[in-house]
């Protein structure tokens, strides 16, 4: 999967039609020419060695001012933006994983459970600066986007650089990937839900999971571990619909943009489905976005301990707006800020107790693959064992 983090998707339609020759910026006093753009494409058609796609030309240009703005900005064409639309349906073609591109090379922010690029072993901090040995740097996202992309069973090649070690080659069978964004099991007394993702379907098949839980152990459960490791986002609505399954009241996340339309301050309206239970999160580098949202709405309302280490740091609001007949384009519009004002982008969630894991290790499947060795896990049930006995203590 390759999609830019998002978490707000609205659309609507923009029609191209004629300027004035041009416009200015007030503020900055640059001048934006429609005029200069005009010469500089007759020069080219006239004068460039051979004769230009102008097409790709098109993209190239509308790619090159939003990729100025930030690295989330972006045009897609028409068939990037229907994979990108359909990328948060829960089902969709691809490798399975988040990455941001950055400066010529793709960052990965989180490999996605039991997907062709984690059992591949791709980490979160992977740096892919190749796919099937052609550079990824001057290609546009659109570009890197189709090649990732294909049929399932299909391979495709990687070029990782990972820290120190000396750069490797990855290859990855594509597959149809179908996300299950929720798994749990129980650890004696201690429920334990694994959330990989925030796509449609999260917040529903999270309350099927608690109330499994609560089915199983009754009065007997004590704490509940959420566990938001290498999940690298979503939809802004799964993020707030998530926190409202814990939180009877307070705020859940603030968005503040330039344009005073897209503020907006999201308010707990729910009912806590486990009011008197204690509840960790384990989050790390790979946890982003959407995953970032929750644990910050549920640390500063006092809801949980979060354990791990600090969070990714992707706070900011995409937008998707259709072009008719052209595909769309993505624009920051706003970032987000915790309960308490403090904002995301760039700066994470710092953990409440710090553990990191040594050597770092994807997080396995809960279901069938637990690891007596997960040492921030094991923290976080040792300490809901603590909160549970001084709760329940006269």
């Amino acid at each position: 999967m390759y999609r830019y983090c998002h978490l707000i998707l609205m659309t609507s339609t923009l029609l191209l039609a004629s300027c004035r020759d041009s416009t200015t910026d007030s503020q900055s006093g640059i001048l934006f020419s429609e005029t200069l753009i005009a010469k500089t494409l007759e020069r080219v058609r006239h004068e460039y060695v051979e004769k230009p796609d102008e097409k790709k030309m098109l993209e190239g240009a509308l790619n090159g001012m939003l990729m100025a703005l930030d690295p989330y900005s972006c045009f897609l064409n028409p068939e990037s933006y229907k994979i990108y639309t359909q990328s948060t349906k829960g089902e969709f073609g691809g490798l399975g994983m988040e990455v941001l591109l950055i400066d010529g090379v793709l960052k990965v922010i989180s490999p996605m459970d039991d997907m062709p690029a984690q059992k591949a072993g791709i980490k979160p901090g992977d740096m892919i600066t190749h796919v099937d040995s052609i550079p990824i740097a001057g290609l546009a996202p659109e570009d890197v986007l189709k090649r990732l992309h294909g049929k399932p069973g299909t391979s495709v090649s990687l070029k990782i650089n990972r820290g120190t070690a000396t750069p490797f080659t990855v290859k990855i069978t594509r597959d149809l990937i179908i996300v299950n964004p929720v798994k749990y099991r129980t650890e004696g007394p201690i429920g334990y839900i694994r959330v990989s993702y925030f796509n449609d379907l999260t917040t529903e098949k999270l309350t099927a999971a608690i109330q499994a839980i609560q089915k199983v152990l009754a009065k007997s459960l004590r704490g509940v571990v959420l566990d938001l490791r290498n999940n690298p986002g979503g939809t802004l609505e799964q993020a707030v619909s998530v926190s409202n399954l814990f939180l009877d009241s307070g705020a859940i996340v603030h968005v503040k943009g330039r344009n005073a339309i897209h503020n907006q301050t999201f308010t707990a309206k729910g009912k806590d489905l486990l009011k008197d239970i204690p509840l960790a999160i384990l989050i790390n580098q790979g946890s982003a976005s959407a995953s970032e949202i929750v644990a910050a709405a549920l640390r500063d309302n006092h809801r949980a301990v979060l354990i791990g280490e600090k969070t990714f740091g992707k706070g900011s609001v995409q937008a998707l707006y259709a072009l008719e007949n052209y595909g769309g384009i993505k624009i920051t519009i706003a970032r987000f800020y915790t309960p308490k004002g403090e904002e995301i982008q760039g700066k994470g969630i710092q953990p409440d107790i710090f553990l990191t894991l040594t050597p770092p290790e994807p997080v396995k499947d809960p279901a069938t693959d637990a690891k007596p060795d997960d040492k921030q896990l094991q923290r976080a049930i040792d300490l809901l064992h603590g909160l549970w006995a001084v709760k329940i203590r006269p």
